[in-house]
């Protein structure tokens, strides 16, 4: 009686080892779906309210000291013959939204728009 509770007992313990080891994969995965969701939302977010900062009439050095202040976000400054475009756009590669910032002949904000 005395060695069936013996086995008994090895045999829970040995189920909570494979559940440890279940339990480690399972624990990494949750931390990582974790972290992506918060760079994701976060790289997302920073585009967008950046954005909505911008109406019509606002000065390029505005914008650009603005743009200046994201920490997961980068812009490209395009030049034409009608003034310019600013892309501000997340430098995380799953965050695909811009913002498309046109400028007219004298630097001043024409269209702000979130894409």
């Amino acid at each position: 009686m005395h060695v069936i509770c013996g086995a008994v007992v090895f045999t829970k313990i040995r189920m909570k080892l494979k559940n440890n080891k279940l339990l480690i994969p399972l624990l990494i995965a949750a931390v990582f779906i974790t972290v992506f969701t918060l760079l994701w939302k976060t790289g997302n977010d920073e585009v967008y309210y950046l954005c909505g900062n911008f109406s019509a009439g606002e000065t390029k050095s505005n914008v650009i000291r603005q743009l200046e202040t994201a920490n997961l976000s980068h812009y490209t400054h395009n030049m034409d013959a009608n003034g310019s475009t600013i892309v501000f756009s997340s430098q995380l590669f799953f965050v695909t939204n811009e913002c498309i910032i046109k400028f007219n002949k004298n630097d001043r904000v024409v269209l702000a728009s979130y894409e």
